[in-house]
């Protein structure tokens, strides 16, 4: 029997991740663009779920705009709380699971070492509180639920620090990157191939619920992470600038960063089987991807 899958969003890193990911054979992904499912308008998002009566919800279009939240965060919060809890809500109706994106934002980085899914939640700026009004309604709205709380998303799409770096590397003889921030990169491409492997587990009979932190296994800080893009660069011929390390006052901006964004996965791991590798091992393979699709671009362009 083939299952409906429902997945909100289709032109976050994420989504773009999911539509090329290898789904599994008895599931068909339904994606919907902002177009087709507004989240700046939350009443109408039950009749779509209604109407498409789908298995299972994927909700991973987001209001991602962490400094812009600060000055609107009425609408961070439609986006991010109400759209999602309503499509739970809709879910419920259905007796379907859902599954919601968080983020490590939702911590304030006071705490020393890596945070669990039990660590007290203190968000410090607005995105963050956003995110955490989310997490409480879709856990409010539906039972069936997956949270899954991720950090410091990349890939070959949209706007991210890999392709900053990139972008950076072609004109920049020195780049200053803040080093006094410490979180996990995660490959929103493995982020993706991870849902569809935890997928098959919410259709069994006692499936297992919650809140997980799903990251990437390795720890460092900006500058580390712009240390082994460069690294990468050097080894297949490119410039390589030279990474300042710098604190995060030298950078203006709106929202306030946690210091701390270290996220343990260990429970995902024991229940369902699996980590994500660290980015040492996924970056690499992204920049590879990255960098042919811009030579394929190129060779187009040259006619």
């Amino acid at each position: 029997m083939e299952r409906r899958v429902l997945v909100f969003g289709s032109t976050g890193q994420l989504a773009r991740c999911l539509q090329r990911a290898d789904w599994p054979r008895d599931t068909v992904p339904v994606f919907l663009a902002r177009e087709a499912a507004d989240f700046s308008r939350p009443d109408g998002l039950p009749d779509i779920v209604r109407r498409e009566k789908p298995q299972l919800m994927i909700i991973a279009a987001a209001h991602t705009d962490v400094d812009g939240a600060e000055s609107d965060e009425a609408t961070a919060m439609i986006v991010n709380a109400a759209a999602p809890a309503a499509i739970a809500r809709a879910a419920a109706e259905l007796d379907a699971p859902v599954i919601f994106l968080s983020t490590d934002y939702v911590f304030d980085g006071r705490k020393e070492g890596a945070y669990a899914e039990g660590d007290a939640t203190n968000p410090i700026n607005a995105y963050g509180r956003s995110k955490l009004a989310g997490e409480a309604a879709v856990r409010a709205a539906n039972s069936r639920h997956l949270i899954l709380r991720t950090s410091w998303l990349y890939s070959r799409y949209g706007k991210n620090f890999l392709r900053t770096m990139l972008r950076l590397a072609e004109t920049k003889a020195a780049v200053e990157v803040v080093d006094d921030q410490h979180g996990c990169p995660t490959s929103a491409h493995d982020l993706a191939d991870a849902i569809l492997r935890i997928v098959p587990r919410l259709f069994e009979s006692e499936a297992p619920w919650g809140t997980y932190h799903l990251a990437g296994a390795s720890v460092t800080t900006w500058h580390g992470f712009a240390e082994a893009i460069f690294s990468e660069l050097a080894k297949r011929g490119k410039r390589r600038p030279n990474a300042q390390p710098v604190s995060s006052d030298a950078f203006e901006r709106a929202a306030r960063r946690p210091a701390n964004s270290r996220l343990s996965s260990e429970l995902l791991a024991k229940t369902f089987g699996f980590r994500l590798p660290g980015f040492e091992t996924a970056m690499p393979r992204v920049l590879d991807e990255l960098m042919a699709t811009r030579l394929r671009a190129d060779e187009r362009a040259a006619g």
